[in-house]
């Protein structure tokens, strides 16, 4: 299974540790370990995970346009709430913050009347330094820190990939794969599931995995949007991250959604660099939509990163460059941002984007205006 371990030794030593008391562990267990673990984890440790200089791009560093644009979306929230006096923003896994500083910044700009309104919560388990925050702005180590019932909007990017998953697989009734320690390698073995809810899981979609097929199943996701829910009095939560309904994340041919970046390179082995490197997997949109039901969250759309920013106007951020000279580097520049986050087979598909809300009729978001993709949740 892993013949060649290499990571964060301390954190190395810490999972073998914890086979060696319980026997085995799940996949799960491993994935919270390699990126929460306290000073050793991925993202607790004081390496850049983002940007040019990190191990991947996020759709806030390929172009501007994607803040000023959600800015855009967030006004017309706080138009449908009837222009509250407070509009809360909450981000969870706001990492630097540097997506709520450019949004914070385009409403400040473009929409004076919403900006006096505003009011940010950053959530993250490692707090960035005081000395970059912008007013106006709180930092929270957990969401069970911002008082509940706010009216406003939750937002997530590409937060819930990053969340441990079990790994399972069909043996004529499902089954869990767990990890041991064996001979200096991290070996599989097969058992009867850890919690009853990972049945519960594929019941509620109504699917059943193939004989042999494996497949992994975020549960931390269900708590989180149950938890978002209760936080929310009035107002909508915006999920935008990779994955798929339900019914075509677990195709039988669609194989592992694990994937692991290291330095933009990106592999499928997640016990290599263990603490240096992220660990993902794509997002079950169908049983987030489910979750959220629960805790009184409605479905407002969902839809690609290209649809959504198709009904906001991207097209009209474009600036007009005949042919690429000295002169209009800076506007090629930004029209390759732009069409970067719209790249069919790239960021514009594999992004998608949930928007739910709670306490109102369901509205019409521009974000949907251009095609709306509910129906396949």
């Amino acid at each position: 299974m892993a013949d060649n371990i290499s990571g964060h030794p301390g954190l190395i030593s810490e999972i073998k540790t914890q086979i060696q008391k319980k026997g085995r562990i799940t996949f799960a267990e491993f994935m919270d370990m390699a990126l929460y673990c306290p000073d050793k984890g991925y993202y607790v440790s004081d390496s850049v995970k983002w940007g040019a200089n990190g191990d991947y791009l996020t759709n806030i560093y390929v172009s501007p346009v994607f803040s000023s644009l959600l800015a855009s979306q967030l006004n017309q929230m706080w138009q449908i709430l009837g222009c509250p006096p407070q509009f809360t923003i909450v981000e969870i896994g706001a990492g630097r913050g540097t997506l709520s500083f450019q949004i914070k910044d385009a409403i400040e700009n473009s929409f004076h009347e919403f900006y006096k309104t505003v009011d940010f919560k950053l959530v993250d388990v490692k707090p960035p330094s005081p000395s970059i925050f912008p007013e106006k702005t709180s930092f929270h180590t957990s969401i069970t820190q911002i008082k509940q019932n706010i009216t406003g909007c939750i937002i997530s990017n590409e937060l819930i990939d990053a969340f441990p998953v079990h790994r399972t697989i069909e043996l004529n009734g499902l089954k869990e794969i767990y990890m041991r320690y064996e001979n200096g390698r991290f070996t599989e073995i097969t058992g009867e599931p850890s919690t009853q809810r990972l049945n519960e899981y594929f019941d509620r979609l109504g699917i059943r995995l193939e004989y042999k097929q494996r497949a992994e199943v975020n549960l931390r996701a269900i708590d989180w949007i149950k938890s978002v829910g209760a936080l929310l009095d009035k107002g909508f939560v915006i999920t935008i991250d990779y994955g798929l309904p339900a019914k075509e994340l677990f195709q039988p041919d669609r194989g592992s959604s694990l994937q692991c970046y290291y330095k933009h390179t990106m592999n499928d082995n997640p016990f290599q660099k263990i603490g240096y490197q992220d660990i993902t997997s794509k997002v079950d949109f169908t049983s987030l939509a489910l979750a959220g039901k629960d805790a009184g969250l409605e479905i407002a759309g969902f839809t690609t990163q290209f649809y959504f920013l198709m009904g906001l106007g991207i097209l009209d951020e474009l600036k007009e460059t005949a042919e690429l000279t000295i002169n209009n580097l800076e506007a090629f520049k930004w029209n390759q941002g732009i069409k970067e986050l719209m790249m069919p087979g790239g960021m514009g598909d594999d992004f998608k984007v949930l928007i739910q809300h709670k306490g109102i009729e369901t509205p019409e978001l521009k974000g949907f205006s251009y095609k709306d993709l509910k129906y396949t949740l």
